[in-house]
Order: C-alpha cells, then structure tokens, then sequence
C-alpha cells in the first residue's frame, strides 16, 4: 500500500471515525508489508483518535474566567499560514505534527480571520485587539504604532511578567512600535537574510529566532525568576520567497510552501520542548495564531494584501495548556478574529482588558451574530482603490468600486459576487459598515482610504529642494478596482523573470507597458530602472525615476533616483534628492548611507565616516556588513589623509 494511499485513509479516518480505519487495518494485513504498514497504521490510530476527540464546544463552558491566573503566556505568531496547509485544520499533506499536537490538549477555532492582510498591521490588531482604522496601523513600513495605545505587552508587565519578544523579519523592527511594554525585544538579520537597503523583508530563519528565545527562557531559569513570563515568538519563513531547507530534501515536490510551514513546525517543537523540560508546560498558556494567510493564486492573487478573499483573511487559530484542557476542542459555530486574542487571554488570565478596546473574549457563551471588520490599503500602492468590509460567519460584504457579498455556507471558494442580488442582507452589512466608521472613526479617518497625500509641509520643503510636484492626484472614488489590475501583478512576475534570465530588453519593455498602464505603482518604474541599470543606460534611468517621483515621491524612489545621479557622478543632485528622501523617512539608514559614498567619492572621508555611523545607528539591521567595511575603510583613510 502506497503512502498516498495510506495518506488518503487517514484524513478519510479523522473525517468519519473509526470504521474506516478498521477497514484500513485489515487491508493493510494483507499487504506483503503488513508489520512496517502496521506500524504506521498504530500512529494513524492514535492521530485519528486525537482527531475524533476534537469535539466542537463553546469556549466558555469549557473555561471559567481567571482559569490561568498566574499562567506564563507563550504567543506564538506564523508569518503568511493558512490553516488549511496544518494537519490539525484537516490537510493531509502537512508535516506538522507539532503544530498538530496542540490540539491533544486545546480548542481549535476553524472560523478565525485577521482584519488586515499584512504583516505588520495584523500584528498590531493582535496586540492591542484594536481594529486597523483605530490603531492607525494599516500597512507596512509607512506607520506605527504610537505610544498611546496598550499593547497586550504591557498589561502583562504591568502585572508582574517578564516580557520578551523574538520578531524574525523587520517589518515588524521596533521603529514599528510593537516593542511597547517588552522588556526585550529582539531581532537580528542573518546575512542570508539580507534583502536589499529599501525592503522591509530583511529576515532570520526559524532557527535563529527559536535559539534565541530558548536563550532568554534557558537564561531566565538560570537566574531563578519566580514571575510568570510572556514570551512572543513571530515566524516568517512561511512568507514569500519559499526556499526552506527542507525544500531540498524532495519531500514537498513541488510545495515549497508546505515545506516552510514544515520547517516551522520543527522549531515549534524545540520551543515547546524546552517549556517542557523546565517543567512549565502545565502553566503556560500557548496561544498559535497565525497574522494572515496566503493568496495561491486564487483570485489571481499568488501572495497577499491585494484582497480581502479567504485565502488571505482565514488564520489558524489555537489555544493550548494541559490544565486548561482535558481533550482536543474545536468552536465552528461563530466567526472570531485575531482582535479577540487580546481581550481572550486577559480574562483567562484573570486580568481587565483595555477600556479601548474592538476585540471581545472568546470565553463569552452567548455571542450574537457579529461582523469583523476586515481592510486591505495596499492596493493604494498600486494605484488602486483600498477595499475594506465586514465578515460575518456564514456571509461577507466587500465595499469596493464594484462591491462584492458572498454567502460563504453555499459558496466558500468565493466565486460568486451576488451583491446585486443579495437584497436585504447587503442592505444591512451596508448600514452596518457605514454605522461602524460613523461611530468609530471620523470621516477624515475614513477617507485616509486614499491615496497617501504629502502634508502642507512635506510639500513645502520638498519644493524648496527643487521637486515641483504634481497636483494631479487621483481622488479616492475615481481609483481602479484592484480588481482590474491584478493581471499586471502576474505581468511583473514575468517582468522579475525576464531580468533574472538576464533579457533585460523583452523585461524593460514589459516593465514599461504596465507602467503605463497602472499610473502610482512604484514597482514597474524600479523594474525599469533596475533593467537600465543593468542596460547601462544611467542617464534614462534617473529620468525615468525623476518623472515618478514629480507625480508620487516616497523615500524608497527618490533613494533610487539619487542612486543613480551618484552613478551619474551628478553629486549635487544626488545631495538635494537625498534630502528629499529624508523629509520623507528620515528613519531611512540608507539615505546617510549613500550620501556617505558621496563624500567618499569626493575624498571627505571623515564626513563619510559620519554619514556611515549615522547610517549603522538609524538603519543597522538593513545595512549589514556592506556599511561597516565602508566605515571601516573611511576611518582607516581619514587618519592617513586627515582635511
């Protein structure tokens, strides 16, 4: 009997019982392998056994309010993870029997959804329980969190807990601030996690940041602390690229996906392991969440943040601790969101959430029907509309330039848009979303659904350094629907294919057909300009650049920009640029940076020492190595040529 075969009985196993697997038992005694297959069969047993014992409740008479006073807290967040690729949610084709394990003792939420579809906003939502317009973190890279708000951080270490956090990408990098109320809070890039001086992707692997909070846990127990700890670990290896090391063992085919996931769920378990040896897993709580999920291509979107489609907005969702839980539970009666992790795990532990607060405990035993309030702005970096909505448990209304409902109990794949026809269920989701952002926020809140606009300020100074900028801005109702560009998301695939094989005109020419189609959209200008930088031809590199930046500047574009005048040897431009970019980020390392290379072209080594310096203490997890050489050498020549 073959392993997909075997594959095949188990998952029909843990979806209709025990009979099958008696079935499976006697053929697999007929097999000429009847003891290996036995032997595999005894594990599958067990598994469908746990899975037969994962009986839907409601949260709240299995648990009282307090039941975990005094428990330690272990928040573990998976990058990018649907939940329909872990074994626990029914995916026979996972390795994650770590993962899985959690559900031998815990409740597993098969209906949990995040508001927002990025990283560092979904994350912010899970630490406050505030919706996306209320935190007024709703992307990444232009926001942050803002000293005001209470972070679930806080709370625990106004109570007595050690607190630490372990983040392994920088979208999530303390500038953001989520490091509110963390005693520590780490986060290093490993040099083959370097991504280049303006992403936000820069990362360390499921090793790096397991071995560090096993650190700090190990170090903790070595000083004999008596207080409770709150621990947060944050995975993005299964955020794109895909290129686990397991990818390479052929296990996954053609799933490196599945294979990141897999190489998660390794670490999980010597995380858990070392919770385990210590002799604190009966108190800990362990809360398995993921931010968001993943597009796969359906609805032509291959990643995430474009829409507001299941595929992105489902998350795993799972609570765990042997006290707690006698058996396996699972709550599929109701929708729940990632703003309830907050308000959940404060009443659990016996403590009063923030008075502001969107989210609401999951230990409540009669929840009426309720919609979570879901967005997505990133389609604004396209030049598209933002799209935001409300999800029900069985419905979804999308408010879009075409809006979108979809009844989710007939059609869950989403392939049928029925608002015209949805009557008066579209009515009242409608009301509902326009009561929401009446009473919740202000209508300049509401519109801030728009495209980014340069304050009075930033326009003045901006001009000043020489940038007369368009006034030609697109209104917020009269944006596309993202909708109607997602086909260009799959042209710049190609376009970042071409310039990987090195066919840099065929990529050029693609690049600049979806420029003129998607006006805003930053990307295909910096595939052009990398193409003609490549191309050797500089000159039309920067024009391409300065006519982007006239109609829509960001610190991003008009470093590139400035990139190129130094290449051009053009210094003083490329000073006045970077002063631009500055105005806009001045939190941006490589902009020091690069103007130090100016100076050291120049041979004003000690000013580009200074720059240097400035770049490592602004910017150092995104610079690396390549900066500190460059300081390095500018120290070692500013001695030998003092001015």
């Amino acid at each position: 009997m073959t392993g997909e075969v075997i594959g095949r009985y188990a998952w029909l196993a843990f979806a209709n019982g025990r009979g099958i697997l008696r079935q499976m038992h006697t053929q697999l005694q007929r097999t000429t392998r009847g003891l290996v297959a036995l032997g595999l069969a005894g594990t599958l047993w067990l598994a469908c056994r746990n899975g037969d014992s994962v009986r839907p409740a409601k949260l709240g008479e299995v648990l009282q309010p307090g039941a975990a006073a005094g428990f330690n807290v272990l928040l573990i967040t998976l990058d990018t993870t649907r939940p329909d690729h872990l074994g626990c949610y029914g995916y026979e084709q996972a390795q994650t029997p770590t993962i899985d394990s959690l559900l031998t003792c815990g409740v597993r939420f098969d209906d949990a959804v995040t508001s927002v579809p990025t990283t560092l906003a979904s994350h912010a939502t899970l630490l406050t329980g505030l919706y996306p317009p209320t935190t007024g973190v709703r992307d990444n890279g232009h926001y942050s969190l803002a000293p005001g708000f209470v972070t679930l951080a806080e709370v625990l270490k106004g109570a007595g807990y050690d607190t630490a956090a372990f983040v392994s990408s920088f979208v999530l990098d303390r500038r953001f601030g989520l490091a509110q109320g963390f005693d520590v809070y780490d986060f290093e890039v490993a040099r083959d996690g370097q991504r280049g001086p303006a992403s936000l992707e820069h990362e360390r692997r499921a090793h790096d940041v397991t071995s560090s909070a096993i650190g700090w846990l190990r170090a903790r127990g070595d000083s004999g602390s008596a207080r409770p700890f709150f621990a947060w670990v944050h995975y993005f290896d299964p955020h794109h690229p895909y290129d686990s090391p397991l990818a390479s063992t052929g296990a996954y085919g053609n799933n490196p996906y599945d294979a990141e996931i897999a190489f998660v769920d390794l670490h999980v378990k010597r995380l858990l392991g070392l919770i385990t040896e210590q002799g604190l897993r009966e108190r800990t709580l362990v809360v398995l969440v993921s931010d968001h999920g993943e597009g796969l291509s359906e609805h032509g979107e291959d990643l995430h943040g474009i829409f507001v489609y299941e595929s992105a907005l489902r998350v795993a969702l799972i609570l765990s601790n042997p006290r707690l839980f006698s058996a396996g539970y699972r709550v599929d009666d109701r929708v729940v969101g990632t703003v309830d992790v907050l308000p959940t795990v404060l009443e659990l532990l016996g403590l009063p959430a923030p008075a502001l607060c969107d989210g609401q405990s999951l230990l409540l035993r009669d929840t009426p029907e309720r919609a979570i309030y879901i967005e997505t702005v990133y389609p604004l970096n396209m030049g598209c509309s933002a799209l935001r909505g409300l999800r029900r448990h069985g419905d979804k209304y999308i408010e879009a330039p075409r809006p979108e409902y979809y009844d989710l109990r007939s059609d869950p794949a989403e392939l049928a848009n029925i608002y015209e026809g949805g009557g008066a269920q579209v009515e009242a989701l409608c009301d509902q979303l326009r009561a929401l952002v009446d009473e919740r926020w202000s209508e300049n809140e509401a519109s801030s659904l728009a495209q980014r606009q340069l304050s009075p300020q930033e326009r003045t100074r901006l001009e000043a350094l020489g940038y007369v900028l368009s006034q030609g801005r697109a209104e917020a109702s009269t944006l596309p629907d993202p909708k109607d560009r997602i086909h260009l998301v799959e042209r710049m695939r190609e376009v970042t294919r071409l310039l990987a094989l090195g066919q840099l005109e065929a990529g050029l020419a693609l690049a600049r057909e979806v420029a003129d189609q998607a006006a805003g959209w930053r990307m295909p200008t910096l595939m052009m300009a990398e193409a003609l930088q490549r191309l050797g031809r500089n000159d039309e590199r920067a024009d391409v650049l300065a006519r982007f930046c006239a109609q829509s500047p960001s610190a991003e574009v008009l470093f590139y920009l400035a990139h190129a005048q130094f290449e051009l040897k053009r210094f003083e431009e490329c000073e006045r640029t970077l002063a631009a970019a500055a105005e806009l980020d001045p939190r941006f390392g490589s902009v020091p940076a690069l103007r130090g290379d100016v100076y050291f072209a120049q041979q004003r080594y000690g000013d580009a020492a200074a720059e240097y310096e400035q770049a490592l203490a602004t910017d150092g997890q995104r610079l690396g190595v390549e900066v500190r050489a460059k300081l390095a050498e500018a120290r070692r020549l500013a001695r030998q040529f003092p001015p």
